[in-house]
């Protein structure tokens, strides 16, 4: 702080010097005895170090409530009470202003995000309605239809359906991954109940994929959100048929908690591994992969994270990807 006073005040001691200095020139030059010029100097300095004193003790003030408005990151209109001096008062009333258009443009930032999420979110609902009718006009196409090219064609229609739903409860998830609390329901839950409900969801893509699926025996109990988990689980499965084009997907625990997803697909390369749970991050076979959003990792690294689970991924280009979700974790963020 007695740093900062001096650069402060470095002109106002400038003048003082000067007016010193001056003062013992115009004795020296009128052979006014030095004793007499002393005698002045004393006598002015005492009023000065008083004016430098008060002067002082309310820069200190004023250095304690900015320091203190910093660390606590608090405005209020009255946080200069300290500063007297009408041009002070003008600093005082721009910094209202500026804080009263700062809240304005929070309010608006606020209200148009809050207008997009619920926009978003009924558009993620209403969606599924069109999708389910599809799904059935597909289904009554396949029964009806006996040509073997149409059919395939039909499996094909159905396939798609199924990932744009994905992609649909992917877009919710998204929307509610701010505010997961909320939507948070903490028990023990059955994770071989789980994963065979995810297996079982994605089993038409392993049979039209010709994958072979090979299934541990999953019999452990774990404290989560079963709903949250199983859409990191889903998600991972997706992933795991989206880049396995021939082989086959495991499933199974490594140890008590840990579960393990691993495919023989194409893998990721050493210089992805480590920004693939970023926003947005596709790497080098994402990019190849048109339909990579760069989205799904990095909402299960969300909820993982938010639920104080881990996951960890183990990958080599061309030699497939281990994906290691470690539910050992029972310490839980209830914010």
């Amino acid at each position: 702080m007695l740093k900062g006073y001096m650069r402060d005040r470095a002109a106002m001691f400038g003048c003082l010097l000067i007016c010193y200095g001056t003062l013992f020139l115009i004795g020296y030059l009128y052979d006014i005895p030095f004793e007499k010029t002393r005698y002045i100097a004393e006598f002015s300095g005492a009023g000065v170090f008083l004016c430098l004193l008060v002067d002082i003790l309310k820069y200190a003030e004023r250095w304690k409530e900015l320091k203190r408005c910093i660390a606590t990151s608090d405005t209020y209109p009255g946080m200069f009470y300290t500063v007297p001096g009408d041009l002070e008062a003008l600093y005082r009333s721009m910094i209202a202003k500026m804080r009263q258009e700062k809240e304005e443009l929070i309010f608006e930032d606020q209200k148009r995000y809050t207008e997009m999420m619920d926009y978003y979110g009924m558009w993620a609902h209403q969606i599924k309605t069109p999708i389910a009718a599809m799904r059935i006009l597909v289904q009554s196409g396949m029964d009806r239809e006996e040509n073997e090219e149409n059919q395939k064609l039909f499996r094909q229609l159905q396939m798609e359906l199924f990932k744009t739903e994905q992609y649909v409860e992917m877009v919710l998830s998204y929307l509610k991954i701010g505010d997961i609390a909320k939507d948070m329901v903490l028990e023990r839950c059955d994770l071989g109940k789980v994963v065979r409900q995810a297996v079982k969801k994605y089993s038409r893509l392993f049979i039209l994929q010709k994958l072979s699926l090979e299934m541990g025996e999953i019999a452990e109990i774990v404290l989560t959100d079963e709903k949250w988990l199983s859409f990191v689980v889903e998600q991972i499965i997706s992933n795991a048929l989206k880049y396995t084009k021939s082989g086959s997907v495991s499933i199974y625990l490594e140890q008590e908690g840990v579960l393990v997803i691993k495919d023989t697909g194409i893998g990721i390369s050493a210089e992805d591994l480590p920004r693939i749970m970023e926003k947005g991050y596709t790497g080098y076979n994402g990019r190849i992969d048109k339909r990579s959003t760069g989205i799904g990792l990095y909402l299960c690294k969300k909820v993982m994270d938010k639920l104080h689970h881990q996951l960890r991924i183990d990958s080599e280009d061309g030699k497939g990807t281990k994906v290691v979700l470690d539910l050992r974790r029972t310490q839980l963020d209830l914010e």
